[in-house]
């Protein structure tokens, strides 16, 4: 009788034992489970940002004869995305160039003018950007593709008048001449902020384009005392200017 029930007991211990791993393995499993799935979430939900995203394209700048001088100099401290969103007068980018030149920029002296006048050129002040555009949309449909271009600013006649075309447009439009309206001395000191800033005007010509400027780009006080007709010039001067 001793021998079955010991033989019988140790298979019970054995059933139980083998019940126990099995009981453990169902309870371990859930939980294992779990932490792959959490993995996996984890995983799928770093790996949507990891997309592939698209390079951004690299700026270029339009053609022109200062266009290398920005593409080597600018972008040292730069992005050219900054110099293509700004919109700035001939005056207010010589400044900026001259900021970047005392912070260390290393430009060469003899290539800011050329800088100045392309940066000018293409990136020059949203005001006059948007009065260009504004007769094209009022143009219908049919003859917008067909944009007639901008006629040239004819500066009136007179001893200074080839001056200025030749020194003043080096740097500015013309039109910087027809919309100021200043007085001798105001153009006599613009004239030689201009010279100080490397205008190639010859000395022996600032009278003669001082004059030319007053009489004909006077004050707008002056413009309309007198007859604002542009075939009596004279009328602008001013007697304290003579």
């Amino acid at each position: 009788m001793f021998l079955p029930n010991f033989r019988f007991s140790r298979y019970i211990t054995v059933v139980i034992f083998l019940a126990l791993i099995l009981g453990l393995g169902v309870l371990a499993t859930p939980a294992k489970s779990h932490a792959q799935g959490g993995t996996a979430a984890q995983d799928g939900s770093q790996a949507a940002p990891g997309a592939p995203s698209q390079p951004k394209p690299i700026v270029e700048l339009p053609d022109g004869d200062g266009k290398a001088i920005a593409t080597e100099f600018c972008q040292d401290c730069h992005k050219l995305t900054n110099v293509a969103k700004a919109r700035k007068a001939p005056d207010e980018w010589h400044d900026t160039v001259q900021t970047m030149m005392d912070r260390g920029a290393r430009l060469p002296e003899d290539k800011v003018d050329a800088l100045v006048a392309y940066l000018a050129t293409n990136f020059g002040p949203k005001t006059e950007v948007a009065q260009d555009t504004a007769p094209a949309a009022a143009v219908p449909p049919s003859t917008a593709v067909a944009s007639q271009p901008k006629p040239q600013v004819e500066l009136p006649d007179g001893d200074g008048k080839a001056i200025a075309t030749e020194n003043c447009q080096a740097c500015h439009k013309l039109t910087n001449l027809t919309k100021a309206h200043k007085s001798l001395d105001d153009w006599r000191d613009t004239v030689q902020t201009m010279m100080d800033r490397g205008a190639n005007v010859p000395q022996d010509k600032v009278d003669t384009l001082v004059q030319y400027l007053s009489k004909n780009f006077g004050p707008k006080a002056a413009a309309t005392a007198g007859n604002p007709s542009p075939d009596a010039p004279p009328a602008v001067s001013s007697p304290s200017n003579q």
